[in-house]
């Protein structure tokens, strides 16, 4: 079986295969950026000592589409070929979609069990901060508010675990796959051949090939629908229907009664989206991709949080990616009046939150981070009915071949508030699990 492109969702669908027995092989074709291949590029030790340089650390390894677009091109929309995929360079936070988001392609007894699975693959844990006084002071502070408007503040679930007191391991792909003899070859697949309805090999930009039992396509939101549109697998819902989250950022000064101390644990808290108010916020000490301005240029990191608000872009048949017969890729996603309401809303509340911390640090003040750098999703939607609305069934089976699945958050088939990897990787895996059985 082979398995295209080499991030976290593609990762899991070959665990899940080679833990059943078969023979399994992923073909990316970047290369390594990491060391060891496949290994998260955060947890190089400079970034642990200034993670506000990891932005501008990675900048080189994203490739845009149209970095000169308007907003409706998404001037945002990027990929990484790398060993790992963008993986390599994740956020790792991994909520679950609440129950609002979840559809109704699985049952709540299916998306718990695959969720489950998910995050035992990527190593999710939801307590790893759990020491930090930051985060217990925060969480103290807004929790009254929060709840009396319906809302609530957790703990955010993340794809690592601490190392030592200040050292975060983030899990990628070599993490994933370690212990399971699946290896990774490199490859620039051209196109997937087909025979008398069936995935019969890859072949290579080279001119090579390799013979499949199963194809799985998981390179990603972007980089599947062009290698399906190149392999003559064009139906109509390819490339419509696309979503993503625009992304509103901040940092906060907090007041003194809110700090840990430099030894202090950095939070990590999260804020699910909820009836009131649809949108997925963190409050935590990460990463900041803007410099700040005086006087605010040397506040000790101890003393600051952002917060990082996802706002779901509502599903339209005519958000599109359209990708030409040389390769071309044009982005048409206009925000629509929901969408612009929905986002003075997110911004009304990052304000809210932010005053009820502290205040905000200058230059850093709250900003939205290029459009479609964020969350791309429906590219290649999940469905129940091939009626021009969908790519794949609701096993990721691409309509008319019977061995060729899509494994990647381009599948999701909703507009979904919460960071999709977890939720792509646990359709992934059901996706793996109905090819096991025949």
């Amino acid at each position: 079986m082979v398995v295209i492109g080499s991030g976290p969702i593609g990762a899991v669908v070959a665990r899940r295969l080679a833990e059943a027995g078969r023979a399994v092989m992923i073909v990316e074709s970047g290369p390594a950026i990491s060391d060891p291949p496949g290994a998260h590029v955060r947890n190089q030790p400079r970034f642990a000592r200034d993670p506000d340089s990891y932005f501008a650390a990675i900048a080189s390894d994203l490739r845009y589409f149209d970095e000169t677009a308007s907003g409706p091109g998404l001037p945002g929309a990027s990929v990484t070929t790398a060993v790992g995929g963008q993986g390599v360079l994740w956020t790792n936070n991994c909520p679950r979609p609440a129950a609002a988001e979840r559809g109704e392609l699985l049952t709540d007894a299916d998306w718990d069990r695959y969720l489950d699975v998910a995050e035992r693959y990527l190593g999710v844990a939801d307590d790893t901060f759990a020491g930090s006084v930051r985060q217990q002071l925060i969480s103290q502070r807004l929790q009254l508010a929060l709840t009396a408007a319906g809302r609530e503040i957790r703990e955010q679930p993340m794809a690592g675990h601490l190392v030592n007191s200040d050292t975060i391991h983030y899990v990628a792909t070599h993490d994933v796959l370690a212990g399971t003899g699946v290896r990774i070859e490199s490859g620039d697949v051209r196109c997937i051949m087909l025979d008398q309805g069936r995935a019969a090999a890859v072949q290579l930009a080279d001119g090579a090939t390799i013979r499949a039992s199963a194809v799985v396509v998981a390179a990603g939101a972007f980089d599947t629908p062009i290698l399906l549109n190149r392999s003559g697998i064009r139906p109509p819902a390819l490339g419509r229907y696309l979503t993503y989250h625009p992304v509103l950022y901040s940092q906060v000064v907090l007041e003194p009664a809110l700090r840990g101390g430099a030894e202090d644990l950095p939070p990590r808290l999260w804020i699910p989206p909820a009836p009131g108010a649809p949108w997925n916020t963190m409050v935590l000490r990460d990463t900041n991709p803007v410099p700040a301005s005086p006087p605010d240029t040397d506040v000790a990191g101890d003393h600051i949080v952002e917060i990082q608000s996802f706002c779901p872009v509502d599903n339209h048949p005519d958000n599109t990616m359209t990708i030409t017969d040389a390769g071309a890729v044009h982005f048409d996603v206009p925000l629509r009046e929901a969408d612009h309401a929905r986002m003075a809303s997110v911004l009304a509340d990052q304000r809210k939150l932010a005053a009820a911390l502290g205040r905000f640090r200058t230059g850093v003040e709250p900003q939205w981070m290029t459009l479609g750098f964020a969350h791309v999703m429906g590219t290649c939607r999940m469905g129940t009915s091939d009626d021009g609305t969908c790519v794949t069934d609701e096993f990721g089976q691409v309509w008319g071949v019977e061995n060729l699945y899509l494994a990647t958050v381009g599948v999701i088939p909703s507009a979904i508030a919460v960071n999709p990897t977890l939720t792509g990787a646990a359709l992934a895996i059901r996706s793996a699990d109905r090819l096991l059985a025949g």
